[in-house]
């Protein structure tokens, strides 16, 4: 069953997992962050839903940096979306889209970085895989989008184990310090991951930015 938040990407899937099967080990990302538009307040980072785009509230940055021509895009001048839910084999993909909202154009490259947050901010584990997949600079002129696409176990064939679910959701754009924060449904998931064995909670897989098609 599919549910859609907005417009849909042109990204290639990530491979479907199992609750059951063992996730591919992956680097984790490292990247700091602090929030963006339109509704919240950064900080620098260490490190199914049934709603409209209204729900996903994403934070406003507090970082006053912007973008030099042609040059990087700040998080200062980045809003995060979620776009739309899938679900299918025991997992959840969701899709998620960063819009550069200043006035001069920017590029991102690269993967994401992401960190579930729990009752009060409370930084819960979050383990970050990237999908294998072909990494491209994408051009942002202002109110231009980029999408990424991430992955995760849902609770199917954990028996009684459970994982917790998060509040919120920080984003950290590619090769920036500061991330953007999503609550409500955008910033809600229960990430199971590992093996029915040897569950491994807040295992994400998540694919590098791609331009969202014309």
């Amino acid at each position: 069953m599919k549910r859609t938040w907005g417009l849909r990407t042109g990204l290639r899937r990530p491979t479907l997992i199992g609750a059951t099967v063992v996730l591919t080990a992956g680097l984790t990302l490292s990247a700091c962050g602090s929030s963006s538009k339109p509704t919240s307040t950064s900080q620098s980072a260490t490190s199914k839903t049934n709603s409209s785009k209204a729900s996903n509230k994403t934070t406003k940055s507090t970082d006053t940096s912007t973008a030099d021509r042609g040059g990087r895009c700040r998080s200062a001048n980045l809003v995060a979306h979620m776009v739309s839910v899938e679900g299918a084999a025991g997992s959840t993909i969701r899709t998620y889209t960063l819009v550069n909202t200043g006035n001069n154009t920017c590029t991102l490259y690269g993967y994401p970085g992401l960190q579930l947050l729990g009752t009060g901010g409370a930084k819960l584990t979050t383990r970050v895989v990237r999908t294998p997949a072909s990494e491209k600079t994408v051009k942002l002129a202002h109110d231009a989008k980029v999408a990424f696409m991430m992955q995760f176990a849902n609770a199917t064939g954990y028996g009684n184990e459970s994982c917790p679910t998060s509040s919120a959701l920080e984003i950290t754009p590619p090769n920036d310090y500061h991330y953007l924060t999503l609550t409500g449904p955008a910033g809600t998931i229960q990430a199971f991951g590992g093996t029915v064995q040897a569950l491994k909670c807040g295992t994400i897989q998540v694919q590098p930015v791609a331009a969202e098609p014309s």
